[in-house]
């Protein structure tokens, strides 16, 4: 309890810095936790403090949608904690009730990155990030828990199954259709079609709604492989899954948004 009181005490002075709050709704199933919606809110000016509550009338309707974001960024799956929590311990081990609720959630590791690249270009606007897997997990790059996310699409695809909760862990990747100006594609260099083609095909199907949508696409990509070689192999840069070049990522992203809407930008 002490931990919560002081934590929510130093969010608040925090909020009053911060040029972005970050939301998202939490769900759990059979002992795993999911993030199932999330996003930034860019402050208009520093003064500006919204509640989950404001944050949820912004995003009710499609129109509303259409209207307040401006844009996405995909991921590969999320590393999230809630304000007035530790971000080192299991969530499902601490005393959080908030389940299925949009909440406030701490501005930290890949988030800051974004917070820093669309300062700018986004005030006043919601961004919505999006993950290929929803599953809340620090070590994903495990060859175990990649097959099983491989085997799982090939039930999710012929409608047998799966696993884990289609609708709490995956995106109809069929169906959908990003809301706002621009996508960011940030998910990383896991997608290996040989190794795992079916984790490729749901990422492919996702990357080509985006584009045939008209939104603006854009990532960070290594310049010996070419922006070509990243769309082709969909392997688009993220700096919290590459550390050697996490530096020179994180500023590529932010050179990204130099421009509006973003573009691809190389690091080195």
């Amino acid at each position: 309890m002490k931990y919560d009181i002081i934590s929510n005490l130093k969010s608040i002075v925090k909020n009053k810095r911060r040029n972005m709050q970050y939301f998202g709704e939490i769900q759990t199933k059979y002992e795993e936790v999911f993030l199932t919606q999330s996003y930034m809110y860019f402050k208009k000016d520093e003064d500006e403090n919204i509640s989950s509550k404001d944050l949820k009338n912004l995003i009710k309707t499609k129109d509303d949608r259409k209207k307040n974001i401006i844009g996405t960024v995909f991921i590969y799956n999320p590393v999230v904690t809630p304000i007035g929590f530790d971000s080192n311990k299991f969530l499902l081990e601490q005393d959080f009730k908030d389940f299925d609720e949009l909440i406030e959630l701490k501005c930290e590791g890949y988030i800051t990155v974004f917070k820093q690249a669309m300062k700018d270009s986004c005030k006043g606007k919601i961004v919505e990030i999006k993950n290929l897997f929803n599953l809340i997990e620090g070590h994903v790059d495990s060859s175990t828990l990649l097959s099983k996310f491989n085997e799982d699409l090939e039930k999710y695809n012929s409608n047998q199954n799966t696993e884990f909760d289609r609708d709490i862990m995956y995106l109809d990747a069929q169906n959908y259709l990003p809301f706002g100006k621009f996508v960011y594609f940030c998910w990383g260099d896991k997608i290996n079609p040989k190794e795992f083609s079916n984790i490729s095909d749901y990422a492919r199907t996702i990357y080509d709604n985006c584009v045939k949508s008209g939104k603006k696409v854009a990532f960070a990509y290594k310049k010996e492989k070419t922006a070509d070689e990243s769309i082709k192999y969909l392997q688009f840069s993220n700096p919290m899954q590459n550390h050697k070049n996490r530096n020179s990522i994180s500023f590529a992203i932010k050179r990204s948004f130099d421009t509006f809407p973003p573009l691809p930008a190389f690091y080195e």
